[in-house]
């Protein structure tokens, strides 16, 4: 499952730096919605944070994919 998880991730083309804080984040929401009261502040902040950059490594690829198909 977890492997399946970080292929689907790396197709994203996210940096790798950015993988491993969206990793953080995905975990960080699980430990959010476990807690005794589930903490829906944090994992609500948490999921903008993961949208914000799965946006971002979208908005990333589609500015320097037709710089590469021009090369």
């Amino acid at each position: 499952m977890l492997k399946r998880y970080i292929v689907f991730l790396s197709r994203l083309t996210v940096d790798k730096y950015l993988l491993i804080i969206l990793t953080m984040l995905s975990v960080g929401m699980v430990f959010a919605v476990m807690r005794t009261p589930p903490s829906l502040e944090l994992f609500y902040g948490q999921l903008a944070g993961a949208l914000i950059i799965i946006i971002y490594s979208t908005i990333k690829k589609r500015r320097t994919q037709p710089r590469a198909k021009r090369r």
